[in-house]
């Protein structure tokens, strides 16, 4: 008989869509759980999200009573996390520690007293082990691939271990990644016949699946297999009623048995992530190395060594989450001792917009925008003033300007220009755009999955080939610098929208990325920057000053080269969707009513404006998304010895 451990995690992103809580608790949790009730031998270590209780706490309380009751039975162990799912190797350990505890304390009013810990996308590293002891948490559920990185062979991976840091320990259970793949997509009989091949009259060996709840309902396919074929049903039926499996929850198996041994882990995830991780041309590599050693039918017996990328590479891989996240961390030591500043900075930590992999992640603009909403938000209990400091550790110094209204984030070694502007009153950032990015699966049509593809059961979105449709590709560019408002441009007076939009056009100069001098006053700053325009010396000078309602800035530029001087404003318009065009004017107003709300740009002179969207192609779970990052408003000035202008940003 073989021990077995079923598992699920169910989550859903802070500041998701109402309709998607509701899609995905109809299609998943609430069929699920319900299933589970009329089976009253199975048994299910369970994890909920902090966002996914809250939002079932307020709309469908009768869900927490079913909880509540699957509790009193036996049927469920509640496993934990941080409350708002962040990744907890990615935030102080200060704040790991609350966020467990205040997951903890939900189990409690469920009935449950957790002592293991679901970690969040598997991240771990060594020295969260003493985090974790000083939160009261006994054991870790992590994947097989963390240990087959440490060197154990797949054969050792059937026991929990114990692992260490600085003299605290703390056991470890390695999820079987070949359930993983068989559960819930392959037909039940697969996996009784994988469980039945474990059994070797070991009492003490244990196979544990604990992944997706989404998988049962939500991705692609799975509610007609798993629900209306009865995939579901007959698992329950067929596990908890085979003599040959022994079903256990992680609780109930540290009660009979100790851990086998020690291991140390490295700094891992499961096996996908190290290839989403990686830089887009590494990615690209990754993939093709990995299908070329399944070809040669060596990848079974080297996979242990191949290794792709961590999770924290994703700020590597794109600055966007790299500044949310420091500006998170920023906050969280400004508000340590501030328990209704710290709730926001909590909820900022949800770890869905900081990344990307299969799922939309920091692609989906209402994910960023929630994190953003709250790091302003726990920002505003304190005030900082101006400072300069290098705030993203990207090795320049930022210039953080603040007044009652707004904080203003300039990068002076980038083009001079403003990277956050963000409202207190309105808790955004108008400058939550995210860069044209060409992505690795723009060209490589599958993940570099360790599992081969069966035609039984129905398929795993990690094995969903993808193809970008043509009207697409039309559309489709790529950027080769970040988005910021009041970047500095020279054109050709021959360059036209259609060649700015799609990226298909020559800088004159080098000022939209060059470093620029400044000098900070009350409020404000003054950025110049001496280049070269088509072989013509140049001089941009920009002073900026923060108002009530916004911001004023007047420009004074020379060059006798002759060309358009444009000055860009990306803008987290979410909620519009526009088209490319132009127009002249001497004012404008832009209206994003469920996202950034209106404001209104005025100028001293006429100029003509282009604009744009800022559309960037990524998977998801249901194929491509092709998504409104924001918009590009671009205003062009005529250019052939000195040049002034004011621009005036007002908050509506």
């Amino acid at each position: 008989m073989v021990k077995f451990i079923f598992g699920i995690h169910n989550h859903q992103p802070l500041g998701n869509f109402g309709w998607v809580f509701e899609s995905a608790y109809e299609r998943s949790y609430r069929p699920f759980m319900e299933a589970l009730e009329d089976y009253p031998s199975m048994k299910v270590a369970v994890h909920y999200s902090g966002p996914l209780l809250e939002w079932l706490v307020e709309n469908r309380p009768e869900h927490i009573d079913l909880l509540k009751s699957l509790v009193r039975k036996g049927q469920l162990e509640i496993v934990v996390a941080g409350f708002y799912e962040p990744v907890l190797a990615a935030i102080p350990k200060e704040d790991r520690i609350e966020q467990v505890r205040l997951l903890k304390d939900f189990a409690k009013k469920l009935g449950y007293e957790a002592r293991g810990v679901w970690l969040t996308e598997r991240v771990w590293q060594p020295e969260l082990v003493k985090s974790l002891r000083q939160a009261g948490i006994e054991y870790v559920i992590v994947d097989d691939y963390h240990f087959m990185s440490a060197g154990l062979p797949k054969e050792s991976l059937y026991w929990p271990y114990y692992t260490e840091d600085g003299g605290e320990v703390i056991t470890v259970f390695p999820i079987d990644e070949r359930l993983r793949y068989l559960i819930p997509f392959r037909p039940v009989g697969k996996t009784l016949d994988y469980l039945h091949s474990l059994d070797d009259g070991d009492e003490s060996k244990v196979a544990v699946f604990h992944d997706d709840g989404e998988k049962f309902g939500v991705w692609p396919g799975t509610y007609e297999w798993v629900h209306e074929k009865g995939w579901l049903r007959e698992f329950f039926d067929a596990v908890s009623s085979d003599d040959r499996i022994d079903l256990t929850l992680y609780s109930e198996y540290l009660k009979h048995f100790k851990p086998r041994g020690l291991v140390y882990l490295p700094i891992a995830s499961y096996f996908e992530m190290s290839e989403w991780s990686l830089p887009a041309k590494q990615a690209k590599l990754f993939v093709e190395f990995v299908e070329e050693l399944k070809r040669e039918n060596k990848f079974d017996r080297y996979r242990v060594f191949v290794r792709g990328g961590i999770w924290k590479n994703f700020f590597f891989k794109y600055p966007e989450s790299n500044y949310m996240h420091k500006r998170m961390l920023m906050v969280s030591k400004l508000v340590r001792d501030n328990p209704e500043a710290r709730r926001f900075l909590l909820r900022a930590q949800c770890n869905d917009a900081y990344w990307h992999g299969v799922f939309g992640g920091i692609y989906l603009p209402h994910l960023r925008r929630a994190v953003w909403e709250n790091i302003i938000r726990a920002n505003s209990f304190v005030s900082t003033g101006s400072f300069v400091r290098d705030i993203d550790f990207d090795g320049r110094d930022e210039v953080f300007l603040e007044n009652e209204n707004f904080y203003a984030v300039f990068k002076p070694a980038y083009g001079g220009a403003l990277f956050e502007f963000s409202s207190k009153r309105k808790a955004v950032n108008y400058n939550d755009v995210l860069a044209r990015r060409w992505e690795h699966y723009h060209e490589v049509p599958e993940s570099a999955t360790p599992e081969d593809e069966s035609g039984e059961g129905v398929a795993s979105i990690h094995e969903l080939g993808k193809r970008i449709p043509e009207d697409i590709k039309r559309e489709l560019a790529y950027d080769d610098h970040m988005r910021a408002i009041l970047q500095d441009h020279f054109f050709g007076r021959d360059v036209g929208l259609n060649d700015y939009y799609l990226s298909n056009y020559t800088e004159l100069g080098d000022f939209l990325t060059g470093a620029y001098d400044f000098s900070i006053f009350e409020g404000g700053i003054t950025l110049e920057r001496d280049g070269i325009v088509s072989g013509s010396p140049a001089r941009v000078a920009k002073s900026f000053r923060l108002t009530d309602n916004g911001f004023i800035v007047d420009y004074t530029v020379r060059s006798e080269a002759k060309a358009l001087f444009g000055v860009e404003l990306n803008l987290a318009v979410h909620s519009v969707m526009e088209s490319p065009g132009e127009f002249e004017a001497d004012s404008f107003e832009v209206k994003d009513p469920y996202g950034i709300g209106g404001l209104k740009i005025e100028l001293d002179r006429k100029a003509r404006v282009w604009k744009y969207p800022i559309k960037t192609l990524s998977q998801s779970e249901s194929g491509w998304d092709f998504i409104q990052q924001g918009v590009s408003y671009t205003l062009l000035f005529p250019l052939e010895g000195e040049l002034r202008f004011r621009l005036v940003f007002e908050e509506l």
